[in-house]
């Protein structure tokens, strides 16, 4: 049969490769003979049309879609067309919003005929065996169907061994330019991907649907595993890569064993990553920079207790003051976040977060107002206490619809004024001082402020607070 993977078409500044589709084509490509097409329609920017017109140019036999709460409208309206235009094309939706949602997805949107939940790579092929002979495919793990209007929930599937997992193919992509971009500003410039060394959560934050995806089990790859993709990436001229774990440094040993492979086997590259405070000791963070790890990004959130206990972080505040300063003293680029509007959050608390940035400057800062999503711990209690309204699931919503006690204007403003502070934190001696140290022993933050010298986009973003809601 002719598969065709695709990401929803939507506008975004996010240039990473859609790896979760490459997995997926390797792992049919490993026990079937299909013709596999990958489109990427999200960071192509396709218009809905467009990917319509490609989706009947490639004529597949079988479309499988990704989704995320934010692209699931998008995705519903041009997959409903591709349906009607041509009904022969099996439809197959996965990713987190339809992990979450299945039942209702099927009860509203009967042109999708699966839907897999969790990972699939081990699903998907044989999903497709089904499909392509016509049989019902009720032995297959991690599936949601309707079977003579009768619905089908299989449980949800985990990859337990992920070193079986062939590396991603990234010549499915073409040529297409990828790229990091942090508030609109490159970070990357070079041969450019993302890897990923291990899957899952074993925390559960309340605002993070990452545990219910998982089961709460956090898996990964060997340490001779990762390294040997990268190798290959290395040799193909990649030389930039961001690991997108949600917990790379959860088992510090193996980022250990990792750092000391890259350096035995001469991988330069710039690389980058998310930590834990509680996993930031600076003799880790000096081995990680020694193996290319130039820039980290910490989840620091809030710099209240009470707040970080509502979130159920499994953080404190003084872990990410020591994990701000170890990465520092490593010669890292550290980039931290923080989530504002929590419910238990007032606004002496936000400003507190705020000031509470300002004084650990960190290299970047990102500020969001606190997101409410399907699957989360925050939307299930919200549920069980009938806050929600029947198509709320749809739709990405904000704290704000649901408790006032901050209005969209003043946590706006908020956002406003921590962005604000950030570069006000720099405009000193000791601000200048340690930029220029951190320009001698980076290499990746030399590239990326020489670069964006001359940048408009850069110059622009910096004026205005590296608020992206100001340009």
């Amino acid at each position: 049969m002719k598969i065709m993977l695709s990401t929803p078409p939507w506008i975004t500044t996010e240039l990473w490769p859609p790896l979760g589709l490459l997995y997926l084509a390797e792992s049919i490509k490993r026990v079937r003979v299909d013709r596999i097409v990958v489109v990427d329609a999200f960071s192509k920017n396709l218009t809905p049309d467009q990917f319509i017109e490609r989706t009947m140019d490639e004529s597949p036999d079988v479309l499988g879609m990704n989704c995320s709460t934010h692209t699931f409208l998008t995705a519903m309206s041009v997959l409903g067309k591709i349906k009607k235009q041509s009904p022969e094309i099996k439809i197959i939706l996965g990713g987190y919003h339809a992990t979450f949602t299945a039942k209702k997805i099927l009860a509203e949107y009967d042109f999708i005929d699966y839907i897999i939940k969790g990972e699939a790579e081990d699903s998907l092929p044989r999903l497709l065996e089904h499909i392509e002979n016509n049989t019902d495919p009720n032995d297959v793990k991690g599936i949601s169907y309707l079977r003579e209007k009768t619905l089908v929930e299989n449980e949800q599937n985990i990859i337990e061994d992920l070193d079986s997992l062939p590396f991603p193919d990234r010549r499915l992509l073409g040529d297409f330019r990828y790229g990091y971009y942090f508030q609109g500003i490159p970070l990357t410039f070079d041969k450019f991907t993302t890897l990923s060394s291990s899957r899952g959560c074993s925390f559960s934050c309340t605002y993070c649907s990452c545990t219910a995806f998982s089961h709460r089990k956090w898996r990964c790859r060997s340490a001779e595993n990762v390294v040997d993709e990268l190798e290959i990436l290395y040799r193909d001229g990649y030389r930039e890569c961001v690991f997108v774990d949600d917990n790379f440094t959860q088992r510090i040993s193996r980022v250990e064993e990792i750092c000391d492979m890259i350096c035995e086997r001469g991988i330069n590259m710039k690389l980058y990553c998310e930590g834990r405070a509680n996993h930031a000791s600076l003799s880790l963070l000096k081995k990680m920079k020694s193996a290319g790890f130039n820039v980290i990004y910490f989840g620091a959130e809030s710099a209240s207790p009470h707040v970080l206990n509502y979130y159920n972080k499994s953080i404190s505040p003084q872990q990410t003051i020591e994990a701000v300063a170890n990465a520092k003293k490593a010669g890292m680029l550290v980039i931290t976040s923080y989530i504002l509007g929590a419910p238990v959050e007032t606004k002496d608390d936000i400003r507190h977060t705020i000031d509470f940035a300002q004084s650990l400057r960190p290299h970047g800062v990102q500020y969001n107002i606190l997101d409410v999503l399907v699957g989360t711990p925050m939307w299930d209690s919200m549920r069980e206490s009938n806050m929600l309204d029947s198509n709320d699931w749809k739709i990405n919503h904000r704290i704000y619809e649901y408790y006032p006690k901050c209005t969209r204007e003043e946590l706006e403003e908020l956002v406003n004024t921590g962005y604000e502070s950030f570069i006000e934190a720099w405009k000193n001696l000791r601000g200048v001082t340690e930029l220029v140290r951190l320009l001698l022993i980076n290499s990746t933050a030399r590239k990326i402020i020489l670069d964006n010298m001359w940048n408009p986009s850069a110059v622009n973003a910096i004026k205005n607070g590296l608020n992206p809601h100001k340009h």
